[in-house]
């Protein structure tokens, strides 16, 4: 029921009053079935708090104590002030005190998430955390025993770890479910039973009946046909078989539900235990109660030995069910964990929080599905140690799967972080961000398996994946059209907004941006959020790099997760294309930065639609050996060098002569008379010296090949021309012979 007031009475004629500030109150008479408070406020939302006194007129000496984060005081009056829910989801704690009395009186107030579902979704995502904890611990080879003792001295925090371990076993769905359906079809069994009855009411003789008209006492008198019988039995002992539910599968059933009960109940006992932690316990305990009192349960005994080997106990549908839970509940009656102090500590429910640890396992799960990586390798999300068998899993704790696929035509490493932080660093060989420390929820990294990782980072050739859950979003809205500078304008004023819509255009994608840019090597960045549109930007042609959002709801992933595991895959194909823009932009690019930069400031064309660079273009420097032939290169647009055989000047045929973009023609009596020429053909032509006589060379050597260059003076761009070129450093010991040099060599320092 939602009112605008809160009136809650605190000790005779003293009321706390709370008031709403545009924002929703509700009073939930039946929220101790959830083990909530019946005052609930909503997340994200401010409320004004006054206490008063009935029988006073001046202001009272009360205050109201409570979480630092969600209570501000009102600094003129210490009994009025503002709650400020923020980001808190679950039971708040607050204490009414007045001066000079140091024990206050406990108020709780329940507050709830935005989303409708959350009570549903944080029920469903502990029972899969457990699930996923439960079968790892038995993949390690954890023993399965029967033994559920609880230290009085437990903290208060982990005796609600415990409980809520084994509260998300009972409230699961199919934990009812298959109760009922036990109910419905149990396993029956004929049970064959002794009973008197009247002799005339006798069908069929045993050899026990027949032993019986001899033997038994109260007869009546008889006079049949049967010779020296003269009386019978009145009364005769026969055999019965009876229907009945009193089976050992029955009879386990009912021992797991006792024992349950028995475990929840007990916790409550503890000194440690708090009023939240009990009046869930009494939630949970009214529940199994519910079934153990049902007609059902009372025609079955307890057992006098379990048989967990039980064919019907491990295929039947219902008792299958009921056998998992049993197993899971003895391992989860011992787990630890230390993250759950973030999600469910002094009666906190952080649904965000665990749909970012739930989401972990659900990552995990499709990695290990498409990338093929063991199981065992996950191994490190499991410890043991004295306290118990515990998981590693934590915000702002890294934790690590890895394996190697060799799936395709390469061999990958696949590894999968949670929370990894990439530190700042100026060292672009190693991992890290190059602005500010980053740490995405989830990172996929894939390299090649023939490398390590520090190597593949130095290298280039190692692409991370990062992913971040937002509970709280229900879209993001990614436009495909253009927007005009307006409609621009109008979107950031309403930015603001589209926050308490919980629609969020900008920043969750922005955020993503940060990732792909500032963190080194980054592919691609995504969010995932519980909604129901799934939106994905490319940065080119190819599936990474990459920006988007996939929607995976607790309760609807079975539907949802596909569009991931396609992306995955997607990805994972990308990864075998030997021939990807991706990787060859990432050779490119190590190859560039791999060496320090030399700066060139002289005149060269622009490289836009040729990609040429002046550190990257060959300069052929050659020389004339005569005025004739000058007018000779002149006229016939040629140029020629010698290459092969002994005399001075020629040249070993190398790949960089076939490279030569530019021509520069020196007078060798005078280094300073130097002229540019372009190559106008991709190739030179190879010759020998009576092809070289025919086009008019002058004094072919005999027996000589040549390879002649087209060139042309017209076509050097006018950036190149008449510059203050130097080639004296190069050619002066070279006796004439053509050499090949870069652009920026020309000038020298």
């Amino acid at each position: 029921m939602r009112v605008e007031q809160f009136i809650i009475p605190i000790c005779p004629r003293v009321k706390l009053l709370v008031y709403s500030v545009g924002a929703p109150l509700f009073v939930d008479e039946n929220a101790a079935d959830y083990g909530e408070s019946r005052w609930q406020l909503l997340e994200g939302k401010e409320y004004e708090y006054e206490l008063v006194d009935d029988s006073l007129n001046e202001p009272v000496d009360w205050s109201l104590e409570g979480p630092a984060s969600l209570t501000q005081r009102n600094p003129r009056h210490k009994n009025r002030g503002v709650i400020t829910t923020d980001i808190y989801v679950g039971t708040a704690h607050f204490k009414v005190k007045k001066s000079g009395i140091h024990d206050g009186i406990p108020v709780d107030f329940e507050v709830l998430s935005v989303k409708a579902s959350y009570r549903s979704d944080y029920r469903h995502m502990l029972s899969e955390i457990t699930s996923y904890y439960t079968d790892l611990v038995m993949q390690q080879g954890a023993p399965v025993t029967q033994k559920f003792e609880v230290d009085y001295d437990t903290p208060q925090q982990t005796l609600y770890q415990k409980f809520a371990f084994v509260k998300s076993i009972v409230e699961d769905d199919q934990f009812g479910e298959a109760i009922h359906k036990i109910i419905s079809n149990p396993v029956r069994k004929w049970a064959e039973t002794t009973v008197e009855r009247h002799i005339e009411s006798v069908s069929k003789l045993s050899k026990n009946g027949l032993r019986q008209i001899v033997t038994r006492t109260d007869r009546v008198p008889y006079s049949g046909a049967i010779e020296g019988l003269d009386s019978l039995p009145r009364y005769l002992n026969v055999s019965h078989k009876t229907d009945s539910v009193d089976t050992p599968e029955n009879q386990f059933v009912k021992y797991v539900l006792t024992s349950f009960y028995g475990f929840c109940s007990s916790l409550g006992t503890k000194k440690n235990a708090t009023t939240q932690l009990r009046m869930e316990i009494d939630a949970v305990c009214n529940t199994l109660a519910g079934y153990m009192n049902g007609l059902f349960f009372k025609d079955v005994s307890n057992p006098s030995q379990l048989n967990l080997g039980s064919p019907v106990l491990q295929r039947k549908e219902g008792y299958r069910e009921i056998l998992q839970a049993w197993l899971m509940f003895d391992l989860a009656a011992k787990l630890t964990w230390n993250g759950g102090d973030d999600v469910y500590e002094a009666g906190k429910k952080n649904v965000a929080v665990l749909y970012e640890y739930w989401l972990f396992f659900k990552l995990m799960e499709c990695v290990s599905e498409v990338f093929n990586v063991p199981t065992v390798e996950k191994k490190c999300l499991i410890s043991k140690d004295d306290d118990g068998i515990n998981l590693e899993l934590r915000q702002g704790h890294t934790k690590m799967i890895h394996g190697t696929t060799t799936a395709g035509n390469r061999r990958l490493n696949v590894s999968l972080y949670y929370n990894r932080t990439f530190s700042h660093t100026d060292d672009i060989y190693s991992s890290g961000s190059w602005t500010m420390n980053m740490r995405p929820d989830y990172t996929l990294s894939i390299w090649p398996g023939e490398m390590s990782e520090a190597e593949a980072e130095r290298k280039d050739a190692i692409v991370h994946i990062h992913f971040d859950a937002k509970y709280r979003l229900n879209r993001i809205i990614i436009e495909d059209k253009e927007i005009d500078l307006d409609a621009e304008e109008k979107e950031l004023q309403e930015e603001k907004e589209n926050r308490e819509k919980d629609i969020y255009k900008r920043g969750d994608l922005l955020k993503m941006h940060a990732y792909k840019d500032a963190i080194r090597r980054t592919g691609g960045a995504y969010v995932l959020y519980p909604g129901t549109e799934k939106k994905i930007r490319k940065g080119f042609h190819e599936i990474i790099p990459g920006l988007g959002a996939f929607c995976i709801a607790p309760g609807h992933e079975d539907e949802q997760i596909p569009a991931l595991k396609r992306f995955l895959r997607d990805v994972f194909i990308h990864f075998m294309d030997r021939n990807s823009q991706r990787e060859k932009v990432a050779i490119a690019e190590h190859d560039i930065y791999s060496s320090e930069p030399e700066p060139f400031y002289e005149m060269f064309p622009e490289p836009y639609g040729n990609s040429v660079f002046a550190d990257a273009v060959a300069v052929l420097v050659g020389c004339y050996k005569s005025k004739v032939h000058l007018q000779w290169i002149l006229e016939k647009g040629k140029y020629n060098i010698r290459f092969g055989g002994e005399r001075e000047g020629a040249i070993e045929l190398k790949e960089s002569y076939l490279r030569a973009r530019y021509l520069l023609l020196y007078d060798p009596d005078d280094f300073s008379d130097l002229r540019i020429m372009k190559i106008i053909k991709d190739n030179p032509t190879i010759i020998n010296e009576k092809a070289m006589a025919e086009m008019g060379y002058p004094d072919p050597t005999p027996n000589q090949m040549y390879m002649v260059y087209d060139v042309s003076i017209d076509a050097v761009e006018p950036e190149l021309y008449n510059r203050p070129w130097t080639i004296e450093p190069f050619v002066k010991d070279k006796n004439g012979a053509p050499i090949i040099v870069t652009y920026t060599n020309l000038f020298p320092e």
